[in-house]
Formats: C-alpha cells, sequence, structure tokens
C-alpha cells in the first residue's frame, strides 16, 4: 500500500490491511510527515522532499485521522481492516 504526497495533499489507497508496511512517497519539494491524530506512537514518519518512508499500519482495524506535522491543512485518513 502507498500513500502518495502531491501539492501538499494526500493520496491515500481505500483501505489496508491491519499491520501491513504501508509505503509514503513524497513529490513535492519539502518535507512532510504522516503523523497520526490520537498518538504518535501508532505512527509517526517524516519523509523528504521527493523521498520516500515507510511505516506499519496498526494493527487494530479502525479508522485512523492523520495529518503533517510541518504544514497545518493537510490531513488524511487510514482505514485499517
Amino acid at each position: 500500500m502507498v500513500i502518495t504526497v502531491k501539492d501538499f495533499a494526500y493520496q491515500v489507497p481505500t483501505t489496508v490491511a491491519a499491520g501491513a508496511t504501508v509505503m509514503v512517497t513524497n513529490t513535492d519539494r519539502v518535507a512532510h510527515t504522516v503523523t497520526a491524530d490520537t498518538s504518535a506512537s501508532l505512527f509517526d514518519v517524516n519523509i523528504d522532499a521527493g523521498g520516500s518512508a515507510s511505516f506499519t499500519a496498526p494493527t487494530q482495524p479502525g479508522t485512523y485521522e492523520f495529518h503533517c506535522i510541518y504544514h497545518g491543512n493537510m490531513h488524511g485518513t487510514l482505514v485499517v481492516s
């Protein structure tokens, strides 16, 4: 599963499997994060400009809101099944 960051917005897959590795690709010219709203311990990954990184999806199915700590207008939802 891949989350793409493009033009200061997240493009998120419909669902990801619990415990799956989630790749994040950043096509922007600035760094971004994918940080869980409720607790950064769920997932929190920094993606350099033009780079990629990965994190492990939560093991409990559910809906997880996330944001970029650098850009307050960037929000997304990760649905774990």
